[in-house]
C-alpha cells in the first residue's frame, strides 16, 4: 500500500469519526442545554421518516468506517485497471482481481475463488436490513421535549402524532415474530451447506490429482496452468468481472458467466421480500418489525431450497465445463 493512498484511508476515516463526534456532541448539547442558532433547547420528535434518515445514514457510516479500517490494516492493492491486467500472465490476473475483490468488507460477500457468493450475500442483505430496522425502531418518536412546554424558549418541530409512551419492547410486537428467525436463519444454513459442499469438491478434485501427480490446490490461481478439474473455482481473468455492476452479475449466475435459474431467483425473491419489509416498517412503525406474509416465506424457502439442491448435485459447476473430468475421488 502506498504511502499516499494510505494517508487518504486515514484522512477518510478520520473525516467520518470526527463528523460523527460533532453531530452527536452538539445533539446532545442542543437537546439538553441549548446552544447556537437556538434561544433555548432544541425541541425536535423523531418521525418515521427522520428515524429512517437517521438510521440509514448511521449505518451507512459505519459500514465504511469499518471498510477503511480494515483496509488499512491490511496491505491491500488499488483497483486493477484494464492496463494492469493485460500486462499480466492469467495467474497473476486471477490473484490480482481475486485480492482486490475480497479486500476489506467486500470479502464478507466474495468467496474465495473472487465471485460473489449468492448464499453469503443474502445473509449480508437481511443482516443489514434487520440492523436498519432495529436503529430506526430505536429512534422513531424520540426525544426528551415533546411536547413543548408553555411560554418555553424551545424551538423545533413535535408532531401531534408523536408515539409518546410506546416503549421499544413495544414496537418490537408484543409477540415474537419466528419468522426473521427463519428470515436470517435460513440463508445463513444455506451458506454454511453450499460452502461445506464447495469444500468437499475440491477436497475430491485434490485426491484425484495427487494420485496422479498433480500437487496444486483446486479453485487457486496457480490451478490455471494445469488441465486438470483443479482449475474449477478458480478465480476470474478478465478484467470485466471487477466492480459492483460484475459483483450483483455474478450473484445471478455460474462460474461460467451465464445466467443461473435457481440462483436468480433465489436472489430476486430476497429482494422482493427485503423491500416489502422495509416499505411497511417506515410507513407503519407502530407495529414494529412488520409480519411478512406467508406467500413471501415460502417463496423464499422454496427459491432457497432450489439453489441449495443446485449445490448438492453440482458444488463447483464442473458438469457445466465439459472439458474438465468430474472430481470423483479414488475407488468411488
Amino acid at each position: 500500500m502506498t504511502v499516499s493512498r494510505r494517508r487518504r484511508r486515514l484522512m477518510a476515516l478520520g473525516a467520518i469519526v470526527l463528523v460523527g463526534a460533532v453531530v452527536t456532541v452538539w445533539w446532545i448539547v442542543a437537546v439538553f442545554a441549548g446552544v447556537w442558532p437556538f434561544d433555548g433547547r432544541l425541541a425536535w420528535r423523531f418521525t418515521p421518516l427522520w428515524a429512517a434518515l437517521v438510521a440509514a445514514f448511521t449505518l451507512a457510516a459505519a459500514l465504511t468506517a469499518v471498510h477503511l479500517a480494515v483496509l488499512l490494516a491490511q496491505d491491500v492493492p488499488p483497483r486493477p485497471t484494464r492496463r494492469e491486467l493485460a500486462g499480466l500472465g492469467e495467474v497473476e490476473r486471477a490473484r490480482r482481481i481475486r485480492d482486490y475483490r475480497r479486500a476489506g468488507l467486500k470479502g464478507l460477500v466474495v468467496g474465495n475463488d473472487g465471485r460473489t457468493s449468492t448464499s453469503q450475500l443474502q445473509v449480508a442483505i437481511w443482516t443489514l436490513a434487520l440492523a436498519f430496522g432495529l436503529l430506526m425502531l430505536i429512534v422513531v418518536g424520540r426525544t426528551p421535549n415533546c411536547p413543548l412546554p408553555a411560554g418555553a424558549p424551545f424551538q423545533g418541530d413535535c408532531p401531534l402524532d408523536d408515539m409518546r409512551g410506546i416503549s421499544f419492547a413495544s414496537l418490537l410486537g408484543r409477540d415474537f415474530r419466528w419468522e426473521y428467525l427463519f428470515l436470517l436463519g435460513w440463508p445463513l444454513a444455506l451458506a454454511i451447506t453450499a460452502k461445506r459442499q464447495v469444500y468437499k469438491a475440491l477436497d475430491s478434485i485434490n485426491e484425484v490429482n495427487e494420485a496422479h501427480g498433480v500437487d496444486v490446490p483446486a479453485g487457486t490461481p496457480a490451478a490455471l496452468e494445469t488441465d486438470t478439474a483443479a482449475r474449477v473455482k478458480a478465480p476470474p481473468t478478465d478484467a470485466n468481472e471487477v466492480g459492483w455492476v460484475a459483483g450483483l452479475r455474478q450473484a445471478i449466475s455460474d462460474d461460467h458467466g451465464r445466467l443461473a435459474l435457481m440462483d436468480a431467483q433465489y436472489f430476486l425473491f430476497t429482494v422482493i421480500t427485503i423491500g416489502y419489509f422495509l416499505l411497511q416498517l417506515v410507513t407503519h412503525p407502530r407495529e414494529g418489525l412488520p409480519e411478512i406474509p406467508a406467500t413471501l416465506i415460502v417463496l423464499m424457502g422454496v427459491s432457497g431450497g432450489g439453489y441449495l439442491s443446485g449445490k448438492l448435485l453440482d458444488p463447483v459447476d464442473v458438469k457445466g465445463d465439459q472439458k474438465l473430468p468430474s472430481p470423483t475421488p479414488p475407488g468411488a
